[in-house]
Protein backbone atom coordinates (compact mmCIF):
# COMPACT_ATOMS: atom_id res chain seq x y z
CA UNK A 1 0.00 0.00 0.00
CA UNK A 2 1.44 3.36 -1.01
CA UNK A 3 1.82 5.95 1.75
CA UNK A 4 -0.34 9.03 1.31
CA UNK A 5 2.18 11.31 3.03
CA UNK A 6 5.97 10.91 3.22
CA UNK A 7 8.68 13.05 4.78
CA UNK A 8 9.66 16.23 2.88
CA UNK A 9 12.44 15.93 0.32
CA UNK A 10 15.84 16.70 1.81
CA UNK A 11 14.99 15.51 5.32
CA UNK A 12 15.78 12.28 7.15
CA UNK A 13 14.21 10.24 9.93
CA UNK A 14 16.54 9.12 12.72
CA UNK A 15 15.20 5.73 13.75
CA UNK A 16 15.97 3.86 17.01
CA UNK A 17 18.50 1.60 15.28
CA UNK A 18 20.60 4.67 14.31
CA UNK A 19 20.11 6.99 17.25
CA UNK A 20 23.05 5.54 19.19
CA UNK A 21 25.44 6.76 16.48
CA UNK A 22 24.06 10.28 16.89
CA UNK A 23 24.41 10.06 20.68
CA UNK A 24 28.04 8.99 20.29
CA UNK A 25 29.03 11.82 17.93
CA UNK A 26 27.17 14.45 19.98
CA UNK A 27 28.69 13.23 23.26
CA UNK A 28 32.23 13.18 21.88
CA UNK A 29 31.75 16.72 20.59
CA UNK A 30 30.28 17.95 23.90
CA UNK A 31 32.94 16.31 26.06
CA UNK A 32 35.82 17.55 23.91
CA UNK A 33 34.49 21.12 23.79
CA UNK A 34 34.11 21.15 27.57
CA UNK A 35 37.71 19.98 27.93
CA UNK A 36 38.72 23.08 25.92
CA UNK A 37 36.69 25.32 28.25
CA UNK A 38 33.60 25.83 26.07
CA UNK A 39 30.06 25.99 27.48
CA UNK A 40 26.84 24.89 25.76
CA UNK A 41 24.09 27.31 24.72
CA UNK A 42 20.89 27.08 22.68
CA UNK A 43 19.27 29.63 20.39
CA UNK A 44 15.89 29.93 18.58
CA UNK A 45 15.22 27.95 15.43
CA UNK A 46 14.23 31.12 13.57
CA UNK A 47 15.53 34.69 13.64
CA UNK A 48 14.76 38.03 12.05
CA UNK A 49 15.62 37.77 8.35
CA UNK A 50 17.71 40.93 8.63
CA UNK A 51 20.15 39.09 10.92
CA UNK A 52 21.22 36.83 8.05
CA UNK A 53 21.19 39.60 5.45
CA UNK A 54 23.66 41.54 7.64
CA UNK A 55 25.88 38.62 8.62
CA UNK A 56 25.84 35.91 5.94
CA UNK A 57 25.80 38.40 3.07
CA UNK A 58 23.24 39.37 0.42
CA UNK A 59 25.37 38.03 -2.46
CA UNK A 60 25.86 34.54 -1.01
CA UNK A 61 24.02 31.49 -2.32
CA UNK A 62 22.59 31.00 1.18
CA UNK A 63 20.74 34.33 1.12
CA UNK A 64 19.92 34.47 -2.59
CA UNK A 65 18.70 30.89 -3.09
CA UNK A 66 18.58 28.76 0.04
CA UNK A 67 16.86 30.49 2.97
CA UNK A 68 13.43 29.44 4.24
CA UNK A 69 11.72 32.74 5.02
CA UNK A 70 8.23 33.14 6.50
CA UNK A 71 6.07 36.23 6.84
CA UNK A 72 3.78 36.28 9.87
CA UNK A 73 1.51 39.32 9.54
CA UNK A 74 3.93 42.27 9.27
CA UNK A 75 6.98 40.39 10.60
CA UNK A 76 9.49 38.38 8.55
CA UNK A 77 11.48 35.49 10.01
CA UNK A 78 13.96 33.00 8.56
CA UNK A 79 14.74 29.46 9.70
CA UNK A 80 18.42 29.58 10.62
CA UNK A 81 20.67 28.49 7.71
CA UNK A 82 23.71 28.36 10.04
CA UNK A 83 24.53 28.80 13.72
CA UNK A 84 27.07 31.60 14.06
CA UNK A 85 24.88 34.65 13.41
CA UNK A 86 22.20 33.62 15.91
CA UNK A 87 24.77 32.66 18.52
CA UNK A 88 26.54 36.01 18.30
CA UNK A 89 23.17 37.82 18.39
CA UNK A 90 22.33 35.88 21.55
CA UNK A 91 25.69 36.60 23.19
CA UNK A 92 25.20 40.32 22.53
CA UNK A 93 21.56 40.43 23.63
CA UNK A 94 22.30 38.54 26.87
CA UNK A 95 25.32 40.66 27.79
CA UNK A 96 27.81 37.82 27.58
CA UNK A 97 30.41 40.00 25.86
CA UNK A 98 30.35 42.40 28.83
CA UNK A 99 31.87 39.64 30.97
CA UNK A 100 35.46 38.36 30.99
CA UNK A 101 36.77 37.63 27.51
CA UNK A 102 37.15 35.46 25.58
CA UNK A 103 33.68 33.96 25.82
CA UNK A 104 33.70 30.35 24.57
CA UNK A 105 30.45 28.58 23.66
CA UNK A 106 29.28 25.55 21.68
CA UNK A 107 25.96 24.34 20.31
CA UNK A 108 24.23 21.44 18.59
CA UNK A 109 21.35 22.52 16.38
CA UNK A 110 19.39 21.93 13.20
CA UNK A 111 19.78 24.24 10.18
CA UNK A 112 17.68 24.71 7.07
CA UNK A 113 18.72 25.45 3.48
CA UNK A 114 16.79 24.83 0.29
CA UNK A 115 19.46 22.92 -1.64
CA UNK A 116 19.48 20.04 -4.09
CA UNK A 117 19.43 17.00 -1.79
CA UNK A 118 22.34 14.56 -2.13
CA UNK A 119 24.64 12.52 0.10
CA UNK A 120 25.84 14.77 2.92
CA UNK A 121 23.70 17.73 1.81
CA UNK A 122 20.15 17.96 3.15
CA UNK A 123 17.54 20.68 3.47
CA UNK A 124 17.31 20.08 7.20
CA UNK A 125 20.71 19.20 8.62
CA UNK A 126 22.45 19.28 11.97
CA UNK A 127 25.61 21.04 13.12
CA UNK A 128 27.95 21.01 16.04
CA UNK A 129 29.56 24.43 16.29
CA UNK A 130 31.79 26.53 18.53
CA UNK A 131 32.38 30.27 18.80
CA UNK A 132 35.14 32.11 20.69
CA UNK A 133 34.55 35.87 21.04
CA UNK A 134 37.09 38.36 22.33
CA UNK A 135 40.52 37.17 21.22
CA UNK A 136 42.33 38.55 18.16
CA UNK A 137 45.42 36.36 18.65
CA UNK A 138 46.27 33.70 16.07
CA UNK A 139 46.60 31.35 19.05
CA UNK A 140 42.78 31.45 19.30
CA UNK A 141 42.53 30.33 15.65
CA UNK A 142 44.94 27.47 16.39
CA UNK A 143 42.95 26.50 19.51
CA UNK A 144 39.72 26.33 17.48
CA UNK A 145 41.41 24.21 14.80
CA UNK A 146 42.94 21.96 17.47
CA UNK A 147 39.50 21.47 19.05
CA UNK A 148 38.00 20.53 15.70
CA UNK A 149 40.81 18.07 15.00
CA UNK A 150 40.46 16.53 18.47
CA UNK A 151 36.76 15.85 17.85
CA UNK A 152 37.42 14.29 14.43
CA UNK A 153 40.23 12.16 15.89
CA UNK A 154 38.14 10.98 18.85
CA UNK A 155 35.25 10.03 16.56
CA UNK A 156 37.76 7.95 14.61
CA UNK A 157 37.68 9.60 11.20
CA UNK A 158 40.49 8.68 8.82
CA UNK A 159 41.78 10.26 5.60
CA UNK A 160 41.06 13.78 6.83
CA UNK A 161 43.10 16.70 5.48
CA UNK A 162 43.23 20.21 6.95
CA UNK A 163 43.32 23.12 4.48
CA UNK A 164 43.93 26.71 5.61
CA UNK A 165 43.92 30.13 4.00
CA UNK A 166 43.72 33.81 4.89
CA UNK A 167 41.22 36.05 3.14
CA UNK A 168 42.60 39.17 4.81
CA UNK A 169 40.78 42.16 6.24
CA UNK A 170 38.57 44.73 4.46
CA UNK A 171 41.55 46.95 3.63
CA UNK A 172 43.71 44.33 1.89
CA UNK A 173 40.65 42.65 0.36
CA UNK A 174 39.84 45.88 -1.50
CA UNK A 175 43.10 45.57 -3.45
CA UNK A 176 42.45 41.87 -4.04
CA UNK A 177 38.91 42.50 -5.30
CA UNK A 178 40.34 44.96 -7.81
CA UNK A 179 42.84 42.33 -9.00
CA UNK A 180 40.05 39.74 -9.29
CA UNK A 181 37.94 42.06 -11.42
CA UNK A 182 40.89 42.70 -13.73
CA UNK A 183 41.47 38.95 -14.05
CA UNK A 184 37.84 37.90 -14.58
CA UNK A 185 36.81 40.76 -16.87
CA UNK A 186 38.05 39.03 -20.08
CA UNK A 187 36.34 35.78 -18.98
CA UNK A 188 32.87 37.19 -18.21
CA UNK A 189 31.19 35.44 -21.15
CA UNK A 190 32.37 32.07 -19.83
CA UNK A 191 31.04 32.57 -16.29
CA UNK A 192 27.70 31.25 -15.06
CA UNK A 193 24.75 33.59 -14.50
CA UNK A 194 25.38 33.85 -10.75
CA UNK A 195 29.05 34.66 -11.17
CA UNK A 196 28.28 37.46 -13.60
CA UNK A 197 26.27 39.09 -10.78
CA UNK A 198 28.99 38.35 -8.23
CA UNK A 199 31.56 40.04 -10.47
CA UNK A 200 30.00 43.43 -9.76
CA UNK A 201 28.79 42.95 -6.19
CA UNK A 202 31.36 40.69 -4.52
CA UNK A 203 34.24 39.36 -6.68
CA UNK A 204 35.56 37.14 -3.86
CA UNK A 205 32.43 34.98 -4.22
CA UNK A 206 33.61 34.01 -7.72
CA UNK A 207 36.18 31.71 -6.14
CA UNK A 208 33.46 29.78 -4.32
CA UNK A 209 31.49 28.76 -7.42
CA UNK A 210 30.99 25.01 -7.94
CA UNK A 211 30.16 25.19 -11.67
CA UNK A 212 32.79 23.30 -13.68
CA UNK A 213 33.45 26.05 -16.25
CA UNK A 214 33.81 28.66 -13.53
CA UNK A 215 36.17 26.41 -11.59
CA UNK A 216 38.39 26.09 -14.66
CA UNK A 217 38.60 29.86 -14.96
CA UNK A 218 39.15 30.23 -11.20
CA UNK A 219 42.17 27.93 -11.33
CA UNK A 220 44.42 30.71 -12.64
CA UNK A 221 42.98 33.62 -10.64
CA UNK A 222 45.32 35.72 -8.47
CA UNK A 223 46.02 34.45 -4.94
CA UNK A 224 44.74 36.42 -1.96
CA UNK A 225 47.99 35.58 -0.18
CA UNK A 226 49.83 37.95 -2.53
CA UNK A 227 47.63 40.85 -1.43
CA UNK A 228 47.61 40.51 2.37
CA UNK A 229 48.46 43.67 4.34
CA UNK A 230 51.40 43.34 6.78
CA UNK A 231 49.12 42.74 9.79
CA UNK A 232 47.13 39.98 8.06
CA UNK A 233 50.29 38.36 6.70
CA UNK A 234 51.79 38.39 10.20
CA UNK A 235 48.63 36.83 11.63
CA UNK A 236 48.73 34.03 9.04
CA UNK A 237 52.41 33.32 9.72
CA UNK A 238 51.67 33.16 13.45
CA UNK A 239 48.85 30.68 12.84
CA UNK A 240 51.15 28.43 10.83
CA UNK A 241 53.73 28.58 13.63
CA UNK A 242 51.14 27.63 16.27
CA UNK A 243 49.88 24.71 14.17
CA UNK A 244 53.45 23.49 13.73
CA UNK A 245 54.02 23.66 17.50
CA UNK A 246 50.83 21.65 18.03
CA UNK A 247 51.94 19.04 15.50
CA UNK A 248 48.91 19.67 13.30
CA UNK A 249 49.60 19.06 9.61
CA UNK A 250 47.96 21.31 7.04
CA UNK A 251 48.00 22.40 3.43
CA UNK A 252 47.54 25.99 2.22
CA UNK A 253 44.71 26.42 -0.28
CA UNK A 254 44.34 30.05 -1.48
CA UNK A 255 41.00 29.18 -3.10
CA UNK A 256 39.24 28.63 0.24
CA UNK A 257 36.94 31.58 0.89
CA UNK A 258 34.05 29.78 2.69
CA UNK A 259 30.46 30.39 1.69
CA UNK A 260 29.55 33.22 4.08
CA UNK A 261 30.55 36.88 3.93
CA UNK A 262 31.35 37.45 7.60
CA UNK A 263 34.74 35.70 7.47
CA UNK A 264 38.02 37.66 7.80
CA UNK A 265 41.64 36.51 7.90
CA UNK A 266 41.81 32.80 8.82
CA UNK A 267 39.53 30.33 7.03
CA UNK A 268 39.92 26.55 7.17
CA UNK A 269 38.32 23.26 6.20
CA UNK A 270 38.74 19.64 7.22
CA UNK A 271 38.05 17.53 4.13
CA UNK A 272 37.43 13.78 3.79
CA UNK A 273 38.10 11.68 0.71
CA UNK A 274 35.52 9.13 1.85
CA UNK A 275 32.15 10.88 1.31
CA UNK A 276 32.18 11.89 -2.33
CA UNK A 277 31.72 15.41 -3.67
CA UNK A 278 30.56 16.88 -0.34
CA UNK A 279 33.92 16.21 1.28
CA UNK A 280 34.07 19.08 3.77
CA UNK A 281 33.11 17.72 7.20
CA UNK A 282 34.10 20.80 9.21
CA UNK A 283 34.81 24.40 8.30
CA UNK A 284 35.27 27.74 9.96
CA UNK A 285 37.47 30.73 10.51
CA UNK A 286 37.72 34.22 11.93
CA UNK A 287 34.97 36.85 11.68
CA UNK A 288 36.28 39.99 13.37
CA UNK A 289 33.67 42.37 11.93
CA UNK A 290 30.47 40.47 12.71
CA UNK A 291 29.96 41.61 16.31
CA UNK A 292 30.25 45.27 15.32
CA UNK A 293 27.97 44.71 12.32
CA UNK A 294 25.26 43.38 14.66
CA UNK A 295 25.46 46.44 16.91
CA UNK A 296 27.93 45.38 19.59
CA UNK A 297 31.22 47.03 20.50
CA UNK A 298 33.65 45.74 17.84
CA UNK A 299 35.34 42.56 19.03
CA UNK A 300 37.21 39.73 17.27
CA UNK A 301 35.78 36.22 17.06
CA UNK A 302 36.56 32.82 15.57
CA UNK A 303 34.70 29.52 15.29
CA UNK A 304 33.74 26.47 13.24
CA UNK A 305 30.82 24.19 12.46
CA UNK A 306 30.81 20.48 11.64
CA UNK A 307 27.93 18.75 9.86
CA UNK A 308 26.79 15.81 11.96
CA UNK A 309 25.30 13.94 8.98
CA UNK A 310 28.64 14.21 7.19
CA UNK A 311 30.53 12.99 10.25
CA UNK A 312 28.21 9.97 10.36
CA UNK A 313 28.82 9.27 6.67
Amino acid sequence: MALKITRPQGTEDITPENISKWYTVEQVARDTAKCFGFHEMRIPTFESTDLFLRSVGETTDVVQKEMYTVKAKETEFTLRPEGTAGTIRSMLQNGMLNAALPQKVFYILSCFRHERPQAGRLREFHQFGVEMAGSADAAADAEIISLAKSILDRIGLKNIQLYINSIGCPSCRAAYNKALKEYFAPHLDGLCYDCKARFEKNPLRLLDCKEEECRKINAHAPSILDYLCPECAEHFEALKAYLALAGIEYEIDPRIVRGLDYYTRTVFEFVSDDIGAQGTVCGGGRYDGLIGELGGAPAPAVGFAAGIERLLL
